[in-house]
C-alpha cells in the first residue's frame, strides 16, 4: 500500500493570546523571578517619578495648553486649506493663522479688557447706589406698557422698601470684590492669551506629530475603541466651540435689539462687546448693566428697567437654552447631559468647563457603551476558541487516521 502523507494545519494563535498568557503571569505572579518584580516595580515608579514631574513642570501652562488645543482643533480645516495654498509650507500657514488669531482677537480683546478694568469699580458703585431705594424702580415699572401695572404688584409684594438696600449691598459687595479683582488680573489674562498665541503655533506647525502620538496614547489606554474615542474627542470640541461661538453671536444680536429699542448710543461696539464677553458667564451683564445705568442717569427710568429685563430675561436664555441645542447638534450625546457638561463644568472647572464638561461627559458615554457591548465581545470570543478546539481536535482525529493506514 502506498504510503500516504498528510500535511498537518495547525490552527493559526490568536495574536493577543501570547499578551495575555504574559499578562496573567505577571499578574498571578508565575512565571517570573523575584529579580523580574524587583525591575517591573522600579520601572513603574520611575515612570510614575518623571509623569508627576513632566505634570509639575506644565501645571502653569496647564490652560493656555488647552486653550491652544481647542483652538488648533477648531481651526484646523482652515489651516489645512492655507497651507495646501501656500506649497504645503507649515511654517508658513501656521505664521498667517497666529497673525489673524492676533489681529481678530486679541488685539480687540485687550483693548476691551483694560476698558473694563477702568470702568467696571465706578458701574458696581453706581449701581449700589441705584439699587438702594427701589421707589423710583418700582415706578418705572408701573409706566411699562400692557404688563407694567402686574410687575408692579409683583414686585411690591417682594420688595420691603425698609431692608432692600441693605440686601442689596449684601449682594453686592463680594460681587464687588470679585470683580475687582478679575479687573486687577487683567494683566495676567492678556499675558495668558499672548501665551495661548505663541503655544498654538506650535500645534498648527506640528500637528501632524501631535495628532498621531494622541492617536497612540489613545489606543493604548483605551484599545478597541482608540479610534471612536479621537473621533468623539474632535467632534465634542468642536461642538462646543461652535456653540460657544453662536451663543455669543445670538447674544450679541439680541443685547443689540435692547439697545436700539432703548436708543443706547454705540449700538454696534456694545453689542461687539456683548458678543466678546458671553464666554465668560457674567459676561453681558458688565455691558448691559451699566447702559441702563447710563439711562436711568439721563432720566430714562422706564427704558433703564427695561433694558435690565430685556438682558435678564432674552439675552440670558439665549445662553440658558440656544447654546445646549446647537451643541448638541455635532455631537450624538442627549441635550440633558450637554446641559449639565456645560453648567457643571464652569462649577468644576471654571471658564475652561464649558468645554471641559461636555467632553467628559462624552467620553465617559462612549466607554459606558463600550462596556456594555464587552458580553458581546466576549460572546464571539468564545466562539471562536470553541472553533479552534474543534479544529485541533479535527487535526488529531486525521493524524490518529493517518498512523493507522500507515
Amino acid at each position: 500500500m502506498k504510503e500516504q502523507t498528510t500535511e498537518t494545519h495547525k490552527p493559526a494563535a490568536s495574536p493577543l493570546t501570547g499578551a495575555r498568557k504574559r499578562l496573567s503571569r505577571i499578574a498571578s505572579g508565575r512565571g517570573i523571578g523575584f529579580g523580574e518584580r524587583i525591575d517591573l516595580i522600579v520601572r513603574i515608579a520611575l515612570m510614575a517619578v518623571v509623569a508627576i514631574g513632566c505634570f509639575m513642570v506644565l501645571q502653569p501652562f496647564l490652560t493656555a495648553i488647552l486653550l491652544a488645543a481647542v483652538i488648533a482643533v477648531v481651526t484646523w480645516p482652515l489651516f489645512r486649506r492655507l497651507r495646501a495654498s501656500l506649497r504645503q509650507s507649515s511654517g508658513a500657514a501656521a505664521t498667517l493663522m497666529v497673525l489673524l488669531i492676533v489681529v481678530g482677537f486679541l488685539i480687540p480683546m485687550s483693548f476691551l479688557l483694560v476698558a473694563l478694568a477702568q470702568q467696571i469699580p465706578s458701574w458696581v458703585t453706581k449701581t449700589a447706589a441705584w439699587l438702594k431705594d427701589p421707589t423710583p424702580v418700582l415706578q418705572a415699572v408701573a409706566d411699562i406698557p400692557y404688563a407694567g401695572s402686574w410687575l408692579h404688584e409683583q414686585l411690591a409684594l417682594a420688595i420691603d422698601p425698609a431692608t432692600f438696600g441693605h440686601t442689596v449691598q449684601r449682594i453686592l459687595d463680594p460681587l464687588s470684590s470679585w470683580i475687582v479683582n478679575a479687573a486687577v488680573n487683567v494683566g495676567n489674562g492678556l499675558v495668558q492669551l499672548a501665551l495661548v498665541t505663541f503655544i498654538v503655533f506650535f500645534f498648527y506647525r506640528d500637528g501632524a506629530w501631535f495628532a498621531d502620538r494622541i492617536s497612540e496614547l489613545v489606543e493604548r489606554v483605551s484599545g478597541g475603541i482608540a479610534r471612536e474615542i479621537t473621533g468623539i474627542l474632535v467632534n465634542t470640541t468642536r461642538s462646543v466651540v461652535f456653540g460657544i461661538v453662536g451663543t455669543a453671536i445670538g447674544q450679541g444680536l439680541v443685547a443689540g435689539i435692547g439697545f436700539w429699542i432703548a436708543d443706547v448710543p454705540g449700538l454696534l461696539v456694545l453689542s461687539f462687546a456683548v458678543c466678546v464677553l458671553s464666554v465668560i458667564p457674567i459676561g453681558p451683564p458688565l455691558i448691559w448693566g451699566p447702559a441702563a445705568i447710563w439711562l436711568y442717569t439721563q432720566g430714562e427710568l422706564g427704558m433703564a428697567v427695561f433694558l435690565v429685563l430685556w438682558g435678564t430675561l432674552a439675552v440670558s436664555s439665549v445662553d440658558n437654552f440656544i447654546k445646549p441645542i446647537l451643541i448638541s447638534r455635532g455631537t450624538s450625546m442627549p441635550i440633558a447631559l450637554i446641559f449639565l457638561g456645560v453648567f457643571g463644568g464652569v462649577l468644576a472647572f471654571g471658564f475652561l468647563g464649558l468645554i471641559l464638561g461636555p467632553l467628559l461627559l462624552a467620553i465617559g458615554l462612549a466607554l459606558f457603551t463600550a462596556w456594555l457591548k464587552r458580553p458581546v465581545i466576549r460572546l464571539a470570543e468564545a466562539a471562536v476558541s470553541r472553533t479552534d478546539k474543534e479544529a485541533q481536535t479535527a487535526v488529531g482525529t486525521t493524524e490518529a487516521s493517518d498512523t493507522k493506514i500507515q
